[in-house]
């Protein structure tokens, strides 16, 4: 049975890699009058099964926040600059907290790393030499984007069937021929006929008629 949910967790975790990646890290600056919090999962290499199921929830003073992290992904929080509780719970079962003494204008990098002894996991604040760096291998948490060459695949698509659209478009389309001089005069004689036009008007309308 253990195999078994492992082939499966290979397969899904091929599936997703064959069908897009999470959206890579993008450092920031802190917000004005805020501290600027980093959360993330360290990638999982040891346990394939534990890296495709497990999920964390990130808690502010007892509060939820923010999309569920799993491994190599990563949250950011600008928060006000106070004494607060931030933690972590897997899978809403295990939950472990560090309480920090935030300031104004510092980033600050709090990493979880998994497949520790007997399914537990670590919550700790690590430095901004470590934390940038590793943060770095993660992407935005709840993200997906399509690898390039799909991309590629559905533009060019998209454009060949606009442009073949556009080309049927116009080949129903039958643009009407000018009306000739002729005609126009015509029209002209008739209204003067009828009287809704005088003979200066139909003399003004005429040479109009003539001159284009």
């Amino acid at each position: 049975m253990k195999k078994i949910k492992i082939a499966l967790a290979v397969l899904v975790a091929l599936f997703v890699t064959g069908c897009g990646s999470k959206v890579p890290f993008k450092g920031q600056e802190p917000v004005a009058d805020a501290a600027l919090v980093y959360v993330y999962v360290s990638e999982s290499y040891g346990d394939i099964e534990s890296a495709s199921y497990q999920s964390y929830s990130v808690r502010i003073n007892g509060k939820r926040v923010g999309e569920r992290l799993k491994s190599g992904e990563y949250t950011t929080l600008d928060l006000k600059p106070n004494p607060v509780k931030l933690s972590a719970t897997k899978d809403q079962i295990i939950e472990k907290s560090l309480d920090l003494d935030l300031k104004a204008g510092e980033t600050y990098y709090l990493k979880i790393r998994d497949n520790l002894e007997k399914g537990a996991f670590a919550f700790e604040h690590v430095s901004k030499e470590v934390g940038a760096k590793e943060i770095t291998k993660t992407g935005v948490a709840g993200s997906m984007i399509d690898d390039i060459d799909n991309t590629l695949t559905e533009l060019v698509g998209t454009g060949k069937a606009q442009e073949s659209q556009v080309v049927e478009a116009t080949r129903e389309v039958k643009v009407p021929a000018p009306a000739s001089k002729i005609d126009e005069l015509e029209k002209a004689y008739k209204l003067k006929e009828k009287g809704i036009i005088n003979d200066e008007e139909f003399k003004t309308l005429k040479s109009q008629i003539i001159s284009k």
